[in-house]
């Protein structure tokens, strides 16, 4: 059985962890849509990989 002082830190430390979620959530919302955007050199690494994919299967093909 629970104590009356563990259910009161049990409830201290639900607290705690609600009040935290509640601020990141509020600090996402101040954060630009792009904030996890890629690196212009990924996304260009990311493109020469499409294209030879594609020129592979062009290839492949003929």
């Amino acid at each position: 059985m629970f104590l009356k002082q563990d259910l009161v830190i049990l409830h201290g430390l639900f607290f705690i962890l609600d009040e935290t979620y509640i601020g990141l959530k509020k600090f996402a919302t101040l954060l630009p849509n792009n904030w996890l955007a890629e690196t212009p050199q990924a996304l260009a690494l990311r493109r020469l990989g499409r294209q030879s994919a594609e020129r592979e299967r062009i290839s492949e093909i003929n």
